[in-house]
Parts: structure tokens; sequence; C-alpha cells
């Protein structure tokens, strides 16, 4: 099997993104006054390739998964919290089915590695095997799964724009799988575990110190410095999880079909950075959303060149804090389709 996963990423419209603040600096208001939402049209008439776009329908793909880095203590949510909040999901009871309620969002869940015995209802059931190994101790993944999980994100942001989504939110279901993330992003942007490791699902002090260590041997077990990058499909095989490998395919998939991608929070971070070693390109289809509140955003955010537009303190996960970028996407879909044109008021103003 090769080493690389090769995906092919067109660039956007620089001429699209030019010709929408044409278009906004006409329309009846002072100009630039939309503030924030004026570049972030620019963006999104850059990646549709168009002044003329809708933002809906929209999907938010949830991906699920066992991490059996929880056997070492460094989660205070047991692992079978993954299978009943992935049900709980699609009968519209979680955080994100909630407020994709809201906001007008299909949710879709994946199962690519939920420790059940059996199928769970409703869930797409893509499993790979039930759960990660435990990344302490061996890699969390052969790499064919790796280059599996990363397929089937891929697939699925794919089918979901095949079959009419105008944009895509990536989340996420694992206990566990922020101390992937953070050993991902440890080894990315050649940090320190400390550096990396947050709190996660609310853990106390000493479980903190305890994740940390955990994490610090797993990158002394892999051989993973601070002074190298090695090839993301290590990366992700050795101390990944199969949920963020898959959202990281569906981000590479999501920019490959030429559609905007809705950034979530902490573990979308992880994703993304890790989408970014296999095709910088990606970056160009990402729409930031909000900061997470999970230690390491801020480091992790600067190395993406990103700046969140929202900071509601939010560290749910899922793909919640994605969600509520939603209004201010439809608001500047409504403010392009009924907003009059100076020319059309003919104000005759004289600055």
């Amino acid at each position: 099997m090769s080493e690389k996963f090769e995906v092919e990423i067109a660039p956007v419209s620089l001429a699209a993104q030019v010709a929408m603040q044409e278009r906004l600096d006409h329309l009846a208001k002072p100009i630039k006054s939309l503030g924030q939402l004026e570049p972030l049209a620019a963006k999104l008439a850059g990646i549709y390739q168009s002044t003329d776009f809708t933002v809906r329908p929209r999907t938010c793909l949830v991906f699920a998964a066992d991490n059996g880095v929880v056997e070492e203590g460094v989660s205070a949510t047991p692992k079978k919290v993954t299978a009943i909040q992935a049900v709980n999901m699609l009968n519209g009871h979680t955080t994100v089915a909630a407020l994709a309620k809201a906001y007008d969002c299909q949710v879709k869940v994946t199962d690519v590695g939920i420790d059940t015995p059996r199928p769970l209802p409703k869930v797409l059931n893509r499993r790979i095997r039930r759960g990660t190994r435990n990344l302490l101790h061996e890699p969390a993944m052969t790499t064919e799964e790796a280059w599996q999980c990363l397929s089937i994100g891929r697939q699925m942001a794919q089918q979901e724009i095949a079959a009419g989504a105008q944009l895509i939110i990536t989340g996420e279901l694992g206990m566990g799988n922020t101390t992937a993330a953070s050993a991902m992003m440890a080894t990315i942007l050649h940090r320190s575990a400390g550096e990396m490791v947050g709190r996660g699902s609310k853990i106390s002090d000493q479980r903190l110190i305890h994740k940390t260590a955990v994490v610090e041997q797993a990158l002394r077990r892999a051989g993973f410095t601070t002074t190298k990058t090695p090839e993301p499909l290590q990366i992700l095989q050795e101390v990944g999880a199969y949920e963020l490998g898959a959202m990281a395919g569906a981000m590479l998939g999501t920019a490959e079909a030429g559609k905007p991608l809705v950034l979530d929070g902490f573990l979308s971070y992880a994703a993304l950075l890790l989408a970014r070693e296999i095709n910088p390109r990606v970056m160009d289809y990402v729409i930031p959303s909000h900061q997470s509140h999970e230690q390491a955003s801020e480091l992790a955010l600067q190395a993406l060149g990103l700046a969140p537009l929202i900071d509601l303190q939010m560290c749910v996960g899922e793909g919640s804090g994605a969600m509520m970028m939603l209004p201010w996407l439809d608001g500047i879909e409504a403010i392009l389709k009924n907003m009059n044109t100076l020319e059309e008021m003919d104000f005759d103003f004289i600055p």
C-alpha cells in the first residue's frame, strides 16, 4: 500500500473574491460596514467560484470511535458513552443535534470504530475495528487502518456533496480522543506534551498530570521527537484515532469537491493539522468558527493561521461550535439576496 494519501485540490477563485468585494461595496450601506462578514463573504465566493451561491443544504458529518488509550485512565468519561451518545445524537438529543435542528443542518453519524458487539441502530456502520489499540504501548492502528479511516471520511464528504450538500461540518465522538489529538498536535507542531495536553472531559489536576505523562511516553515509544515531522500516515498510525483520521479525510474530500468546510474546535484542529500535512491547499476551503476552550487551542490556531470569529468558551465537541457559524453564513446569503444596491437606490450621494 502506498505511503502517501494523495488528494487533488483545485485553487479557489481570486477573481470571484475580488468580484464579491466589489458587489458588497455597491450595496446600499457604508463601505466595509459589515466588518468581518465581508472577508468571509469574499472567501465563500472564492470557494464557490461565484458571487451567487447558497450555503444550503448542509451536513454535519460526525465520526465516532473508541480509543484504546482510555485503559490508562486519561478520561473522566467511561468508554460506553461513545455508543450511547452516537445513538442519542441521531435521536436529536445531543448538543450538536439540538443546534442542528435550530440551524437547519442535517447530522449524520458514522461508526468508524465504536467498541460494541453489534452495529448501532441508525448509525452508519463503517467500523474499522472495535476501537484503536492503546497508543501508550503500541501503534494505535495499522498503516492499512490509517489509510482506511482517511478514505472513509473522504468518501462520506464527497457522497454528501454529490447528493447536494453545499457545505460540510465535521464532528467527532470518542472517549480518549483528546489524548490522541494532543499527541498528534505535539508531533506536528514540534511541541512538548505539557504544552498540548488539556483537561478534555474536565479531568482533575492529578489525572491531567497522568494524561500528560501518557502522551510523553507514547511519543517516546513512537520515536517522535520535537525536531522532525513524520509522514502523515505514520503520525495517524502511531498516535492517532480513527475518528480524527476520518475527520481529516472528510476535510480533504470537502476541499477536493470544491465546497467550504466549517471548522469546529480542538479535535478538529488536530484533524486539520493532519489534513494540511497531506495537502496544504485544504486551508483555502476552511471557514474557522469558534475558539475552543481546550488548552493548546491558541497554539494550534496560530500554526494554522486561523482566527476564529466566535469565542463562547465552548469545548463540547461533536461539531457543536461550528454550528454557531451557520446563522452568520445565512446572514451573508440573505444580505446578497435582499439588499438594494447604491445604483438602485439612486442616493446621488457625494462624500
